[in-house]
């Protein structure tokens, strides 16, 4: 594994760049999970990391950028999450918990809060709609998956909208509520939500 150098130049320019980016981001990510976005400064950032606050510049324009940034991270392992439940060979309804077990567990991570909670929050303009954008893109995944369980007959006939905007809520919602050091993980947590909406809470006669 490459290491990261911070004070002086070395031959693997590319690398090095992104190394640091992503440890820039690595930062962030947590500060904005623990402390919040807004309590964020770029100061903080900096001292973190043994730099400058200028030297941030070199990777993000400013701290919003920095959050954009974050979310696309976690973007960008939502879609691992996609990946491994078109990987199952199971039914449509449990791809959908296999998407999920997974999707609990990034989004109670720090950049996982960073986007369901800070970036949502805190995001403005052009960078805000980039973000609604991909969160849409995800959904339409979430709703292939569900109306392949309807042909296969693992999920019965609903608004394949409303069950996928029904299961991102309740899952969004876990950064506020999820405690990481309690006694369930966040699969755990996922299987019991999951269980509730695909069993229902009413008890059989």
């Amino acid at each position: 594994m490459t290491e990261i150098v911070w004070h002086r130049k070395t031959k693997d320019v590319e690398t090095q760049q992104e190394l640091k980016r992503r440890a820039v981001l690595d930062v962030a990510a947590h500060l904005f999970s623990t402390i919040g976005y807004k309590k964020t400064s770029l100061d903080d950032i900096a001292v973190r990391l043994d730099l400058t606050k200028p030297s941030l510049y070199y990777y993000a324009k400013n701290k919003e950028d920095i959050l954009l940034q974050c979310a696309f991270v976690s973007l960008e392992r939502v879609e691992v999450c996609f990946d491994a439940a078109q990987a199952s060979q199971d039914s449509g309804l449990e791809r959908v918990r296999v998407f999920y077990r997974h999707y609990a567990e990034l989004v109670v991570s720090d950049f996982g809060s960073a986007l369901m909670r800070e970036a949502r929050r805190n995001l403005t303009g052009r960078k805000l709609v980039e973000m609604r954008r991909a969160l849409r893109d995800g959904q339409d995944l979430l709703e292939g998956i569900i109306v392949s369980g309807m042909e296969d007959g693992s999920i019965r006939r609903c608004s394949v909208k409303r069950l996928a905007q029904l299961l991102f809520s309740a899952f969004n919602q876990m950064p506020e509520w999820y405690d990481r050091n309690g006694p369930s993980s966040p699969e755990g947590v996922a299987d019991e939500m999951l269980d509730m909406v695909f069993n229902g809470v009413r008890t059989t006669a």
